[in-house]
């Protein structure tokens, strides 16, 4: 029997951003399940614990949803490594990630796409690893 591929679920509004994301993914072995809304995430959010990790963008359509759906996520998935990708700058309070819990990494969009791999691989490590890293929240954003 194989084993079976990790799965990211992928929370972003914008088609062509969903489509680059996946196909990054997918070339690392990841299959991929999406949420375009809050309703659709708040949706997935019933079987996180079979997603690997997820991929959230804090700003869908007109609302700053990200956080809610990272916190619901948790709440099924409490390690769940999630890696956000923003538009805020990461001083914005939209952008503040305070108290969503761990693993989490931010990306700046839209450059951000050159480092989600790595991100993502990030994140899962440091959920296999128990390894927090070092020197507290604003040391673990990339700014790209």
């Amino acid at each position: 029997m194989s084993e079976a591929r990790p799965l990211a679920l992928i929370v972003e509004d914008e088609a062509l951003l969903t489509l680059l994301t996946e196909s990054l993914l997918a070339a690392e072995g990841f299959d991929t399940i999406f949420a375009v809304c809050e309703t659709e995430a708040m949706a997935q959010a019933a079987v996180a614990d079979r997603i690997t990790v997820a991929v959230v963008n804090l700003h869908l359509g007109d609302d700053v949803a990200g956080q809610r759906i990272i916190r619901a996520l948790r709440q099924h998935a409490p390690n769940l490594p999630v890696v956000v990708i923003t538009g805020f700058d990461n001083d914005a309070p939209q952008a503040d990630l305070r108290g969503l819990g761990w693993p989490t990494l931010r990306l700046h969009k839209p450059g951000g796409y050159d480092a989600l791999v790595p991100a993502v691989l990030n994140v899962m490590e440091q959920v296999r690893t128990g390894a927090r890293p070092a020197g507290g929240r604003r040391h673990t954003d990339h700014n790209v």
